[in-house]
């Protein structure tokens, strides 16, 4: 019986999430419905406001609408484009260098940032003209850009790890440790992974919808010329984007500040280097900053509170306890169980949005996780690859529709480029599995 309530709800849940209405609010209209199921009408309405003002009066959260706006402010002030620079300049001496150069500075752009999509959509429009000038096939550049664009989900400071850390009540600080170590392998394998397939590079020209367009050279056109640029040039235009991941986690790992000040210090940081430094910013720009910032603030605001109001009723209707009652009837092997819990979070992640599986998923497996005797910082870990994988797996991934629409590029080509970096996710995931101190050996360290 109880296993027949699980399956309505989640069948339920995403005809909400289908029906093209807002997250936050699909979360909440559900919320409130269960609500009125288990009690009446008045007493949902009270316990939806109650979790309403719980849930935005958090200083946690305080720290993602910050991040967001150092997100739009690097993307503005022209580090991503310098960061990219430099990683060329250094890898550019391998044959799939650029797409190193790609996925390493995707890496760097995502520990400022910790959005996924920013690090997608402003490194796409960086690195996708550059992958197509050095004649990459569709498929290897969208190979690069997705891997890439979907580290800013693990490589500290993620929103999604913030979003657990006050869902479970973890440190954020230990979280953002765990997830360094599997970020920088991730990093490395996509970029072997590029290497591997450089024997397609310089094949053809992709072009738009992965037609074949003539080069500038067939045309009779001089293509543009590019700035060359030494090392020492490169790396010293780079400096203060590289500092900007330095000063946020060095600063949270150092004790000198929490997650939340962290993600002030990278506002401030991020409009000094943007208005003295580089001189990219101005007021006009930061209006529109800040107006876009806000934008995206609210609509994860809106998600954090249907979440909210979601959770409770999935609390109250002791979904949790009888899953847990089921699991010791059942006497499912932890092995078993945890593989499992992964194929059930690998097939939602490709229908629901991200941040929606996250408060859909963690009410129900945490306390799974604490009764199984799970490492929590293990698990999240575990999770965020899951995350990582909703990101580019399609139907639903949404950094698979960024590339597609910013490089011009087919979709079915996207995809065929995103299974790359999902073989080398899956693959990380069962390491981590198998090899737990991978994700939990850096947080002893740092606490």
């Amino acid at each position: 019986m109880m296993t027949l309530y699980i399956i309505g709800f989640v069948i339920v849940f995403l005809l909400v999430l289908a029906s093209g209405m807002p997250v936050g609010f699909g979360l909440g209209f559900l919320g409130m419905g269960l609500l009125i199921a288990l009690s009446d009408m008045d007493t949902a309405l009270g316990i939806s406001m109650e979790k309403t003002y719980t849930a935005m009066d958090s200083s946690i959260l305080v720290s993602i609408p910050l991040f967001v706006l150092a997100a739009q402010l690097i993307g503005e002030s022209g580090m991503g484009k310098r960061l990219f620079d430099a990683a060329k300049t250094f890898l550019g001496k391998f044959k799939a260098g650029l797409g190193m150069a790609t996925v390493t500075s995707s890496a760097l752009f995502s520990a400022m940032t910790g959005s996924s999509f920013v690090a997608a959509s402003t490194m796409g429009l960086i690195a996708i003209p550059e992958l197509k000038r050095a004649k990459y096939p569709d498929f290897l550049t969208s190979a690069a850009i997705t891997a890439g664009g979907s580290l800013g989900a693990v490589i500290p400071p993620s929103i999604i790890l913030i979003i657990y850390g006050y869902l479970t009540d973890e440190s954020i600080g230990k979280l953002f440790a765990a997830g360094m170590v599997p970020g920088i392998l991730l990093v490395i394998l996509y970029s072997i992974g590029i290497m591997l397939f450089s024997g397609s590079i310089g094949k053809e020209t992709p072009g738009v919808d992965g037609q074949t367009v003539l080069t500038p050279s067939e045309t009779g056109v001089a293509a543009p010329p590019e700035r060359v640029m030494t090392k020492w040039v490169a790396t010293k235009e780079a400096f203060w984007g590289l500092m900007a991941p330095v000063i946020i986690l060095g600063g949270i790992y150092g004790g000198i500040f929490t997650a939340t000040e962290a993600a002030a210090v990278a506002v401030i940081y991020c409009t000094f280097v943007g208005f003295f430094i580089y001189r990219t910013l101005n007021i006009k720009k930061l209006w529109a900053i800040l107006q876009a910032s806000g934008s995206v603030s609210c609509m994860i605001a809106m998600i954090v509170v249907g979440g909210a109001i979601l959770s409770f009723p999935i609390i109250y209707g002791r979904i949790p306890q009888q899953l847990i009652e089921l699991i010791v009837a059942k006497n499912f092997n932890p092995w078993f169980l945890l593989f499992l819990i992964n194929l059930i979070l690998f097939g939602l992640g490709m229908f629901v949005e991200i941040l929606a599986l996250v408060y859909l998923a963690i009410p129900i497996c945490y306390p799974v996780v604490v009764h199984m005797g799970w490492d929590n910082i293990w698990f999240a870990i575990i999770f965020l690859l899951n995350v990582n994988l909703a990101l580019i797996t399609p139907p639903m991934g949404g950094v698979l529709f960024i590339v597609s629409q910013i490089g011009g590029i087919s979709l079915d080509k996207v995809i065929k480029g995103a299974i790359l970096p999902i073989v080398i996710i899956i693959f990380v995931l069962i390491l981590i599995v198998f090899f737990p101190s991978i994700a939990t050996w850096l947080p002893t360290i740092v606490e």
